[in-house]
């Protein structure tokens, strides 16, 4: 019945013939004869397939420990100690016009990435380390949310920046890629060689 009704939503057979059909259907003996009634009309999709293990904690606490989150979801609120704190949210997926995350580390680093032309603020202070913030000035992406950090930090660094699509989050990794640019990169062409002086004018004939 669902498969007749959507054929009349889409246009496919008109009020009289549904009508013609609904009362085959109800007459139908075997599910042969219902099968035939809607053989010439589209299957029914099929259901939506959920994708899993992309969400992420809303709430995070380790000791001794790093937290590495990355994907479509953002959490609420992350802590260490002894540990880093590394976001990358260049994946992050939302309808929220702001988004706001609260981190913070005992002997450790905050490394929070979002991708190029996100809106976004680092919030916070450290004591005893490093604050930066590294955003890269390019126009702002359409439809993503503004992303404002709170981080503390004690004896430890905050630091929020913007990567490019398929950047390596990882300084390590970012100085091996570009040193190995610069090794494939072709040599230099030799400059030419400077041209040979002009010959020596002939001999004026005696007189």
């Amino acid at each position: 019945m669902t498969r007749l009704q959507r054929a009349v939503a889409e246009g496919r057979i008109d009020l009289s013939e549904f009508g013609d059909r609904v009362e085959a259907a109800y007459a139908a003996g075997t599910h042969d004869d219902l099968a035939a009634l809607v053989a010439d009309l589209p299957p029914d999709a099929p259901p939506p397939v959920e994708i899993v293990g992309t969400r992420a904690p809303a709430e995070l606490s380790t000791v001794f420990g790093d937290v590495k989150l990355a994907g479509p979801d953002a959490p609420h609120r992350v802590s260490t100690v002894f540990g880093d704190v590394r976001l990358d949210l260049r994946g992050l997926r939302t309808d929220a016009e702001r988004i706001e995350i609260t981190l913070g580390t005992v002997f450790g680093d905050v490394d929070v990435v979002v991708a190029e032309g996100v809106d976004a603020e680092l919030r916070g202070r450290t004591v005893f380390g490093d604050r930066k913030t590294q955003l890269a000035p390019v126009p702002r992406l359409v439809g993503t949310p503004r992303i404002v950090v709170h981080a503390r930090s004690v004896f430890g660094d905050l630091r929020l920046r913007s990567l490019a699509p398929g950047e390596s989050a990882s300084r390590w990794r970012a100085m091996v890629d570009r040193l190995a640019a610069r090794h494939l990169a072709p040599p230099p062409t030799p400059p030419l060689p400077p041209l040979p002086p002009p010959p020596p004018p002939p001999p004026l004939p005696p007189r």
